[in-house]
């Protein structure tokens, strides 16, 4: 897959932690202006190598803590059906499969490396279908 720099990446992190609504042109700038091996990329590239990936963990790390943002009312009701807790579990598990896809096929810089991750679809379909059971 596409080779991530350490160093941009930290960069990344740095700059999105200190200004999180930085447009993607002027991150790319500084990056450029920082380090001259991210010159090779293009917008899209770069976007996809660094700040989405950023966002990404970022994004899970809410999800694992619970930081949802939505606060339940006091006294209110726990849901009953248990069948809908386990299926929102194997919906995320698939919903994760295809995430994982749709990001490998975004770092897929050439050709080749796009027709590899095609053509290593049914292990994803494997692992939706193991997601899918876990209801």
């Amino acid at each position: 897959m596409a080779e991530v720099d350490e160093k941009v990446m930290s960069f990344v992190e740095k700059v999105l932690d200190q200004d999180p609504d930085i447009q993607l042109e002027d991150l790319f700038q500084r990056a450029k202006d920082r380090n001259a091996s991210v010159a090779d990329l293009s917008r899209r590239q770069f976007n996809a190598r660094y700040p989405l990936q950023v966002k990404r963990r970022r994004s899970q790390a809410m999800r694992g803590k619970g930081g949802t943002g939505k606060k339940k009312a006091k006294g209110a009701a726990k849901p009953r059906n248990r069948g809908t807790e386990r299926s929102q579990g194997s919906r995320e598990a698939v919903r994760q499969v295809f995430l994982q896809f749709a990001t490998d096929i975004t770092g897929a810089e050439e050709r080749k490396e796009l027709v590899r991750v095609l053509a290593d679809v049914d292990r994803y379909v494997d692992k939706a279908l193991k997601g899918a059971a876990r209801s």
